[in-house]
């Protein structure tokens, strides 16, 4: 792990256990354990380095979505919700090991910075838009379109939720019980 990477490792868990208000910067230089002119290298402030952690722990699942691809594929309702389970099942493993309080830390995260980033909430705003509209358009989804696109990316939404409030949960159990 190199320099820049250890610094986001390391404020990501700041963050996500203090939050941003209640994380100094010297907190974050001390916890990476490397100079302040390391540290100022990489990222001109806090600010920065937050936007940084962002993009690479949340923003960054979004963006390996392919929704030029999803929309010419032609999917079904059904496919579209196993690609949706692909998702989550990718996503959630990397996710829970980096905080030590769960996955409801990273959901309180996800909405700090939903309500200090306008970056950030336009991306979260687009990804879900993207996910209704493939949905919608899904090759056999012909009636009550918005409908069945809303009670999907609700389902799975709350199955983050879940997580978050039940911790002892395990992703893989869960997609199973809604699969069934």
């Amino acid at each position: 792990m190199n320099s820049k990477e250890k610094i986001l490792s390391t404020a990501f868990k700041l963050f996500i256990n203090n939050g941003y208000h209640n994380t100094s910067m010297q907190q974050l230089v001390e916890a990476s354990k490397l100079s302040k002119g390391a540290f100022y290298h990489y990222f001109k402030s806090k600010n920065d380095l937050y936007n940084q952690v962002i993009e690479h722990y949340f923003l960054s699942f979004y963006k390996e979505v392919d929704w030029e691809t999803y929309g010419q594929m032609e999917l079904s309702v059904e496919q579209i919700e196993q690609e949706i389970q692909k998702f989550y099942l990718n996503f959630v493993p990397k996710i829970l090991p980096l905080t030590e309080k769960g996955f409801s830390e990273y959901y309180i995260m996800y909405f700090e910075a939903y309500n200090l980033l306008p970056e950030f909430k336009q991306e979260v705003q687009k990804f879900y838009k993207n996910l209704e509209k493939i949905i919608i358009n899904a090759k056999n989804n012909k009636t009550e379109s918005l409908k069945i696109a809303t009670t999907m990316v609700s389902k799975y939404e709350g199955i983050l939720f879940l997580l978050a409030i039940r911790p002892n949960l395990k992703i893989n159990d869960l997609m199973e019980q809604i699969s069934e």
